[in-house]
């Protein structure tokens, strides 16, 4: 029994905690979105924000035991929100001039797990069990909002995105940890629910917003591009999961010819065929950062960084978001690197699932 306890305590001890105010987090999170902030109310948040790798480890052994009992056909990784993005999204403001986030200790995704599912129907099965009581008994996580709140695939975003997102506020069970997870209570975790296809289409839009120095994801009035990505997803949706939720007044032809026009204009289709994939497999580990590097503003490499822990691959992430010549670095773990390069694509320049989908479903582009 003490064996196991000191083990436990070794396994939260590799994790940072968060501070120990909330209410100073808060302060600080208001003063960077105000423009006021000092390198102590930066290094605050992100204490915050590097707390929530506790959060990514215990929910990685929620789903993958979920996942070998029922022996899901999901590919799964998690990986901790970017200090950079953190503070973008702090800075960033609503049409009516009000901040986007008005508590950054609210913020639901500094922790994110993703699970991918070749088709809707299995997708919805197995969070269907996750969320049932079956899977939920003895266990003190809880969901922060009912089951349809953030069904993306029933109500896609305006800028096409689809998916289904899951919200649980984090309770290790106290019989486990006792008092040491007592830091760690209650913060938040994403969890993303997507199909193949769904996935593609994500995927490619953040490489098109990385190559082409495009914020696209975030834009909230609709830009071209915008228009592009959301015409697309609704053509992929309609072609491989005969599932059509937006532009109801127009047929698939009418998409088509739309999607066509914008592609001749904004070449996004040509430019992400044109990307190399990376290789590199053998230096992936359980623990890893990501780093994308820009080289001359027009190309870019990626680094692939492996570590034994996640405190270790957390604390090199943090230093590369600091580097002006790294583009996108981030935290992320998977027990089996073709997973991690699957759920990761877009560090990894693989956009030919996307690519491949369109062509089918168009047949011209």
């Amino acid at each position: 029994m003490l064996y196991r306890r000191q083990s436990e305590l070794q396994k939260v001890s590799t994790f940072p905690p968060p501070p120990s105010s909330r209410s100073a987090v808060k302060r600080a999170g208001k003063a960077i979105s105000e423009g006021t902030a000092t390198e102590q109310d930066i290094d605050l948040v992100d204490q915050w924000r590097a707390a929530h790798g506790y959060v990514i480890n215990t929910f990685q052994i929620f789903f993958k035991r979920r996942i070998v009992k029922r022996n899901a056909p999901a590919e799964f990784a998690q990986r901790l929100k970017r200090r950079r993005t953190v503070i973008d999204k702090l800075h960033r403001r609503r049409n009516d001039g009000q901040p986007l986030i008005a508590d950054v200790t609210s913020m639901h995704d500094f922790a994110g797990c993703r699970l991918i599912f070749e088709d809707i129907e299995s997708l919805v099965e197995f969070r269907s069990y996750v969320n049932s009581p079956e899977s939920m008994k003895n266990v003190k996580h809880r969901l922060r909002h009912n089951l349809e709140k953030y069904d993306y695939i029933e109500r896609p975003k305006s800028s096409g995105y689809r998916g289904i997102h899951d919200i649980y506020y984090h309770h290790p069970r106290p019989h486990r940890h006792g008092d040491m997870s007592a830091p760690w209570q209650g913060l938040l975790v994403e969890v993303q629910y997507r199909t193949r296809v769904q996935h593609a289409w994500a995927t490619a839009l953040e490489i098109s917003d990385i190559i082409d120095g495009q914020r696209t994801k975030f834009e909230l009035s609709e830009t071209e591009r915008v228009r592009f990505f959301s015409l697309a997803s609704e053509i992929l949706a309609r072609h491989h999961e005969h599932k059509s939720r937006a532009f109801v007044d127009k047929t698939q032809n009418d998409l088509l010819n739309e999607l066509n026009e914008l592609e001749n204009k904004l070449g996004i289709l040509r430019r992400l065929d044109a990307l190399k994939q990376y290789g590199g497999l053998e230096k992936i580990r359980r623990h890893n950062v990501l780093n994308i590097r820009s080289l001359d503003g027009s190309a870019f490499e990626l680094e692939v960084f492996a570590f034994q822990n996640a405190s270790q691959a957390i604390k090199k992430a943090t230093e590369l978001e600091k580097d002006p010549d790294s583009v996108n670095a981030v935290y992320v773990s998977a027990d089996n690197p073709s997973q991690l390069r699957s759920a990761y694509r877009n560090y990894f320049n693989d956009p030919v699932d996307f690519v491949q989908l369109i062509r089918e479903a168009t047949g011209r582009l």
